[in-house]
């Protein structure tokens, strides 16, 4: 884990690297919503991800704090500040869409920190996590690499 984590690093150092949603973009949606409604403002993006493939997506916060959104093949969370048994630290983890294999087409990588809990709300810490996806030319989706069990991806 430290390995990667040190990669991510590194390549997060990156200034021309984008990421799929900012923390100023979750700061401009989180007035839209308030526990128990949904929030009134989706967040609309796009990106180019290589060889002219362009892939569209909405990022949405829910009524219960958290945030994903639908890229080729899968949906992910990247976003969680509801205090349940396990949510990120700051809520937003670190995201960033860049070539991690060199196939020309950009891959996601997400890390941060998930805050831990029993079942009667007791701490059980904090947990470095991590999650990377490679965009599948043959397949035209995201598939998993690797990722930490804390970090929900949905394959759709």
């Amino acid at each position: 884990m430290y390995k990667i984590l040190t990669l991510l690093f590194l390549l997060s150092t990156n200034v021309c690297a984008e990421s799929i949603i900012s923390k100023e973009e979750v700061n401009k949606l989180l007035p839209t919503y308030t526990d128990g409604k949904v929030g009134t403002d989706i967040l609309s993006k796009s990106l180019i991800i290589g060889d002219g493939v362009k892939v569209s997506y909405e990022f949405e916060i829910t009524s219960k704090g958290n945030g994903a959104v639908i890229l080729p093949g899968i949906l992910l969370r990247l976003y969680d500040s509801y205090e349940d048994l396990s949510y990120f630290k700051n809520g937003l983890l670190n995201n960033e869409v860049l070539d991690v294999n060199s196939d020309g087409y950009k891959d996601i990588l997400l890390w941060g920190t998930a805050l831990t809990f029993d079942d009667d709300g007791n701490s059980l810490g904090e947990k470095e996590v991590v999650a990377v996806l490679v965009y599948s030319i043959k397949e035209q989706k995201y598939v998993v690499l690797k990722k930490s069990e804390e970090i929900d991806v949905f394959p759709i």
